[in-house]
Formats: structure tokens, sequence, C-alpha cells
């Protein structure tokens, strides 16, 4: 029963981010300079929001995360991502994590 419970939460979970992602990539469609930052700001949140919920879902901590995402920027800074080389965005990004 348990087992069937955390399956149907995990496959809401996957469907909604799915969801956002999609109103995210349309939100980007229409969205111009002055309106629709909002939006984006909010699709992205519940998208990280919910990876981070499906991970606990599936048993993985929240720390893990973060630190399965920091080991993944240092490879990107370490192999000079285009990111990284051009705006810096994966070392920035390390920094504020690691902070937390």
């Amino acid at each position: 029963m348990n087992i069937s419970v955390n399956m149907r939460a995990i496959d809401t979970i996957k469907s909604e981010i799915l969801s956002e992602v999609a109103n995210l990539h349309r939100t980007l469609a229409e969205c111009d300079e002055i309106n629709g930052y909002d939006d984006v700001s909010d699709e992205l949140a519940t998208i990280i929001a919910m990876d981070y919920i499906l991970a606990r879902r599936l048993g993985i901590g929240y720390g893990a995360v973060d630190a399965k995402i920091n080991e993944l920027l240092t490879i990107a800074v370490d192999n000079n991502h285009e990111l990284e080389l051009e705006f810096s965005d994966m070392s920035e990004l390390r920094k504020y994590i690691s902070k937390r």
C-alpha cells in the first residue's frame, strides 16, 4: 500500500515538473523585455522545488542533491564549459551553493 502511494506521488511530481517546463518554454516564447519575468521566476522556482521533492521521494536527500550539483559545476568549470568561459555562470552558482 505504501509503495503504491509513493509511486503515485512520484508520478504526480513528474507530471508537475513536465507541465512547468512546458509552461516555462511557452512563457519564454511569448515573453518580452518588460513583462513576463515574474512568471519565468515562478516557473523556475516551481521546477527546482519539485526536483528537490522528487529527489526526496526517491530517497535522495536535499544535501545529496546539492553535493551532486556542486560536483557537476566543478567538473564544468574544470572542463571550461562554454557558459563558464564566457559568463562564469558555473563558478558563480557553485559559490552561491557553497554559502548555503
